[in-house]
């Protein structure tokens, strides 16, 4: 498995993430057994973050990888996220710390590599939609940030590059916080091309390239779309429900539609299908450290790990998920 600079944190991390989130589900719902063997399997053959969340299952997803963290004993690399609502801002500091020490509990750590504000970020505070402004992240909850990494309980911060674009590209800009957690994919390839957003979906404007340039650490999220990209609608008893998703536009089904359109193009460039399409896609793009993808069973992994270590698409097969990305589904 190939290993990726992380920003510049001095980390390296595997090109493909273990996402312990609901999505995927298995380290939500899944059995603990399973979990384990999951778990010894990826570090087996490589995989070297694990991604988490205080959400991803009430706590769950936090507990059951701390239980086999504790039983193996590997060195990973390990990072999980907090959120600050928009009524804790007078005593962000107070809030990251209460939510990171319980996180820290629950994965039986003394500190994590990697914090995360889990909250949008946009050019003014809403508390409605929970919603940060860019001054409250560069201010107090920074603040914050800094202060439990100083205590020892996180070796480096990031954000989740959620919001308004203009907003999280403006934060990312600074340079202030390590990482970045970006919505990348075949359907939606904004993020590294700027203007290549479905119709109605959130453009995220080149955000990768901006990441780069700032020295930040960029960690890909929803590579395959919450499980659209594997067109095939059933999804698994431990996945998730995608529910409206996580960006304003975005639409499970017109993803299934343009999944299904993919898996004839990988079909023509000589891949497996469209999954190998997807996750190669994403590790083609310069800039990105790691992708995160959520597992519902060990074959599920397996299979990414197969896809992930044949590295990069060739640039014919990138040129035409791009072109597949400028046009409606229903075109041929």
């Amino acid at each position: 498995m190939e290993q990726r600079a992380l920003g510049r944190t001095g980390l390296s991390v595997s090109t493909l993430g273990f996402g312990c989130g609901a999505v995927g589900g298995l380290f939500v719902k899944g059995d603990a057994a399973e979990q384990r063997r999951a778990f010894d399997e990826a570090v087996a053959a490589g995989i070297t973050y694990f991604d988490t969340a205080p959400s991803y299952g009430d706590g769950a997803s936090e507990t059951n990888l701390g239980r086999v963290l504790a039983e193996t004993g590997a060195s990973v690399r390990v990072g999980t996220k907090l959120r600050v609502n928009p009524d804790e801002v007078t005593d962000a500091a107070g809030a990251i710390r209460r939510s990171l020490e319980a996180s820290l509990r629950r994965l039986r750590h003394e500190r994590v590599d990697l914090i995360q504000l889990h909250t949008r970020i946009g050019l003014r505070r809403d508390a409605g939609s929970g919603q940060l402004s860019i001054e409250d992240v560069l201010g107090p909850v920074l603040d914050g940030f800094r202060q439990v990494q100083a205590a020892g309980l996180a070796g480096h911060i990031g954000i989740t590059g959620l919001g308004d674009t203009e907003a999280v590209q403006r934060v990312v800009d600074t340079g202030s916080f390590e990482t970045v957690q970006t919505y990348f994919n075949a359907v939606n390839p904004s993020a590294g091309y700027a203007g290549l957003a479905p119709s109605g979906e959130q453009d995220f404007a080149g955000l990768i390239g901006r990441a780069s340039a700032a020295g930040v650490g960029v960690i890909v999220i929803r590579p395959l779309a919450a499980g659209a990209l594997g067109a095939v609608e059933m999804r698994h008893p431990n996945a998730g429900n995608p529910g409206a998703g996580i960006v304003p536009g975005a639409d499970y089904a017109e993803h299934l539609r343009r999944a299904q359109r993919l898996a004839r193009l990988a079909s023509e460039v000589g891949l497996e299908g469209p999954v190998e399409l997807a996750l190669r896609f994403v590790l083609s793009q310069a800039g990105v450290s790691t992708m995160l993808v959520g597992f519902s069973d060990r074959q599920q992994l397996a299979t990414a790990l197969r896809y992930a270590e044949r590295g990069p698409l060739a640039a014919e097969a990138i040129a035409r998920v791009l072109d597949a990305s400028r046009s409606s589904p229903g075109d041929t």
